[in-house]
């Protein structure tokens, strides 16, 4: 049989395949011989692809490591359970690590002890996958990020020089992490949110905030020797001492329940109080607190009804934004009505609507023209008379009540001290004591109010007790005079009788007595009774 190459040879379908052929084998033990040296090419057309976890080509012993070709362009380095795959896909040739798994492998990268790993060309590393760990914990992860870098525009981070420090590390600034910052220069600068600062020098023009919601806090003592301007809130959460004047042009606005104080001792306070919902001026100083104004008024919140005006010309007292009291170079002048007064003292002429009521002070009378209301007494001192109207112009007073028939109407008791009532009219001829309902009697009692005479409303007389006749008397009765009884009736002679269980009659001279007893047989006389028909 002629010799033929391998390469040569057709591929034989299975029923061309005796079990007795045999294939040739090489050794290859020996590389300087070329004759026993064959090319992969001379044996095989093409290498299986294979698979990572079945190499096309694998090493001597080991069935899952070895050199595959899963798709094309791809060639891939099978190592367990793990391959690292070649692929181009585009302009671009991939390098990947997976594990069966395809997750949580890590790829490392190393030179040889003290070389170096050097890229001939830019190294271009998607941000969200530039990380760098720590080297001991792997929990401390740095990433970096450049999604806020200008599209188009190539920026360049340099380290700045450490030449003149004795330190030999130095930090990168973070946006959030608390850091110290030393020697450096910051050129128009923007600064957002807290910013605490322990010792700063500023040259040049400043601003801190550019809008109207940030706020400036300043918790140290503060020195602006020059102006000072502050668009917006100012807070300062210590005491604030200012030695020049300060000039507000807008509003103090105060929180609730703290005050405006002046003076070393905060003699004078100014301050709200919201629980009672009510404003204070507070003064404790010896001197009191004085107002100095050529005009001085109290107004309403509307600044315009009032309640006190004063200037030089006179003082004026309002009620619902009407005078009511005025001042002037002669005294006051009242504007309405003088209601519930106490007292009233003054050595002047006060002059109440003309013909109305009328104090003369070189008399001293006073003319009432209506009517008088107080809630106080009225009261006079020793000697002093009260007079109200005239014989010819009685005027008619009445005391819980309104007086329209007599001088003097009473609703209710009548309690005197004195020890006489004096009345009569000499032109009538009369003292007349009259009932004001016919239906009721007149009672004369003792100080505890038990009856001693009572006047029945059947007019009977009672003395004593309460009368059954026209004249009915307790006790005994002493006549200092003669009793005369006349008949009842002298036409028809009825009446005039005497009945009494005995009369005992007394000698005047010598105070002997004889009793006229219808039970006794005979008496003796010296006294005369006479019994008149008439």
């Amino acid at each position: 049989m002629a010799t033929r190459k391998i390469s040569d040879l057709t591929l034989l379908g299975v029923d061309q395949v005796s079990s007795s052929d045999t294939l040739l084998l090489l050794d290859n033990s020996d590389p300087t011989d070329q004759n026993k040296r064959s090319a992969v090419g001379s044996i095989f057309t093409a290498v299986p692809s294979g698979t990572y976890t079945s190499p096309g080509v694998r090493f001597e012993g080991k069935t899952s490591t070895g050199v595959f070709s899963e798709t094309q362009g791809q060639v891939g380095l099978a190592m367990g359970n793990a391959r690292l795959n070649l692929q181009k896909v585009g302009t671009t040739l991939n390098i990947q690590a997976k594990d069966d798994a395809d997750q949580n492998l890590d790829f490392t990268i190393s030179a040889q002890g003290t070389g170096v790993i050097r890229l001939g060309s830019t190294l271009a590393i998607n941000d969200l996958n530039f990380i760098i760990p720590n080297s001991i914990d792997d929990t401390k992860v740095a990433k970096f990020s450049s999604a806020n870098l200008t599209p188009g525009q190539t920026n360049i981070y340099s380290f700045p020089s450490n030449e003149g420090l004795t330190n030999t590390t130095d930090e990168l600034t973070t946006l959030k992490a608390t850091q110290t910052l030393e020697n450096k220069t910051i050129v128009s600068p923007t600064l957002t949110g807290t910013l605490s600062i322990q010792s700063v020098g500023i040259s040049g023009n400043t601003t801190i905030g550019d809008e109207a919601s940030d706020s400036l806090t300043v918790n140290a003592a503060s020195v602006f020797a020059a102006s000072a301007t502050f668009s917006n809130s100012m807070i300062i959460n210590q005491g604030m001492t200012v030695t020049g004047d300060m000039i507000m042009n807008s509003h103090i606005d105060m929180v609730d329940d703290k005050s405006i104080k002046m003076g070393t001792d905060d003699d004078l306070q100014i301050s709200y109080n919201n629980t009672a919902d009510a404003s204070y001026i507070t003064n404790t100083g010896a001197s009191g607190l004085k107002i100095s104004s050529d005009e001085v008024g109290l107004y309403k919140t509307n600044h315009t009804d009032r309640y006190v005006f004063a200037n030089a010309t006179n003082t004026i007292i309002y009620h619902n934004n009407a005078a009511r009291i005025t001042t002037s170079a002669t005294g006051i002048n009242i504007g309405g009505a003088i209601d519930a007064v106490t007292s009233i003292t003054g050595s002047g002429d006060i002059a109440i609507a003309t013909n109305k009521f009328t104090l003369d002070s070189a008399t001293g009378n006073a003319v009432f023209g209506g009517n008088i209301t107080g809630g106080g007494n009225i009261t006079a001192t020793s000697g002093t008379d009260f007079q109200f109207g005239s014989p010819t112009d009685p005027t008619k007073l009445g005391i819980g009540r309104t007086a329209s028939t007599y001088n003097l109407e009473v609703e209710g008791s009548i309690y005197s001290t004195g020890s006489t009532i004096i009345a009569g009219n000499a032109t009538a001829g009369k003292f007349i004591l009259q009932k004001a309902i016919p239906g009721i009697g007149l009672h004369f009692t003792d100080n505890v109010g038990t009856d001693q005479m009572v006047l029945s409303a059947g007019g009977q007389l009672g003395i004593g007790k309460t009368p059954s006749y026209k004249l009915d008397v307790s006790g005994n009765t002493w006549v200092d005079g003669d009793i005369t009884i006349n008949t009842t009736n002298p036409t028809t002679k009825t009446g005039g009788k005497i009945s009494a269980r005995e009369i005992v009659l007394t000698d005047p001279t010598t105070g002997a007595t004889t009793t006229l007893d219808p039970l006794a047989g005979s008496g003796v006389s010296r006294g005369r009774v006479y019994f008149l028909s008439n």
